[in-house]
């Protein structure tokens, strides 16, 4: 009987409790949370359009190599540097996946505070992406030269 009583009460009190926590968020909650990182969201598209941009730069000027008639030596050098460059900067790049999943996450709650956290480490990967690329670029330029002439 005092079983019985328990798991009666237990029940009528998990009932009678507030779900809030399960419910989904309102259009104003959402709303709120959109403005809250608005100015860290379009910071990182803007690192992303940079990125897109150094990136189809670099392929413009690989593409023009891979199309040259003669490749002079002191080209290929440069280019077996640009490899290697390319090769560590893999090796040493910091993944976004673990940040766009907290991202994704703290959008379906709406956490303004998490969002922002994952969002700054998002735009410092890509700072330091871009500074790679810009390394590359110098390189990728100094081969173009090299072709010209």
């Amino acid at each position: 009987m005092k079983k019985f009583m328990f798991i009666f009460t237990l029940a009528i009190c998990l009932l009678c409790a507030p779900m809030t926590g399960f419910a989904a968020p309102t259009e104003e909650e959402k709303q709120q949370y959109e403005e809250a990182i608005a100015d860290k969201w379009k910071e990182m598209l803007k690192g992303s359009i940079a990125l897109d941009k150094s990136n189809a730069e670099n392929k413009t000027y690989l593409l023009s190599w891979l199309e040259a008639e003669t490749q002079p030596k002191e080209a290929k050098k440069i280019v077996n540097k640009i490899e290697a460059l390319e090769a560590e900067q893999e090796k040493k790049q910091e993944s976004m996946d673990p940040y766009l999943k907290a991202k994704k996450t703290c959008d379906e709650k709406c956490n303004a505070d998490g969002a922002n956290a994952a969002l700054e480490n998002i735009i410092r990967i890509q700072k330091d992406r871009l500074k790679n690329q810009e390394e590359l670029t110098k390189l990728w330029k100094k081969v173009a030269e090299l072709l010209k002439k």
